[in-house]
């Protein structure tokens, strides 16, 4: 039996807040085999490191040099605009190496991360899905939690990603 290519992923901690709450559920979609990630999405990682899949957002890509300094991220000397994220007190510098990323949560100073694992980049063939980000009514004329990088990013990658129609199609036969 083939995976699913849709599923809600249950963000199960605080890492990730405001944008997302523990306990919530989103739906996550499988990228294709030669998926090109962006910098600010959020991804369902099957993490080595920690043994079971996590929520966290892309910060470095394969290539990238990241300084973190506090609350600002670098990537190759230019500061990373991150609306979405807290403040944080970590200073540390990284070379993300080719097929693999960099992963931090939002909540900077409550996650674990990149930041403070044993092997801080994560294969490309860890990440299970990329999770989609739905405005509410109530968010599309303020502010959005989850910040605008999110969303936008989020977007572009839906754009390569099956179509919901599609999914609801593959999950209703697989009911059966």
């Amino acid at each position: 039996m083939t995976a699913l290519p849709a599923w809600f992923t249950r963000v199960e901690s605080d890492s990730m807040a405001p944008g997302l709450r523990d306990g919530q559920l989103v739906l996550t979609i499988a990228p294709r085999r030669k998926h090109r990630f962006r910098r600010g999405v959020i991804v369902a990682v099957d993490s080595r490191e920690i043994g079971q899949r996590i929520v966290k957002r892309i910060i470095g890509l394969p290539g990238d040099r990241l300084r973190l300094d506090g609350s600002h991220v670098w990537v190759d000397e230019q500061l990373l605009d991150e609306p979405y994220a807290s403040a944080a007190t970590h200073r540390a510098s990284f070379d993300v190496p080719a097929g693999h990323y960099f992963l931090l949560g939002d909540n900077r100073d409550a996650s674990s991360d990149s930041r403070s694992w044993r092997q801080p980049y994560v294969s490309r063939s860890e990440i299970a899905g990329i999770l989609l980000l739905l405005r509410s009514r109530q968010r599309r004329n303020g502010p959005d939690p989850a910040g605008r990088a999110t969303r936008n990013a989020a977007e572009k990658d839906v754009r390569r990603a099956p179509s919901l129609r599609s999914t609801r199609a593959s999950i209703t036969a697989r009911a059966r």
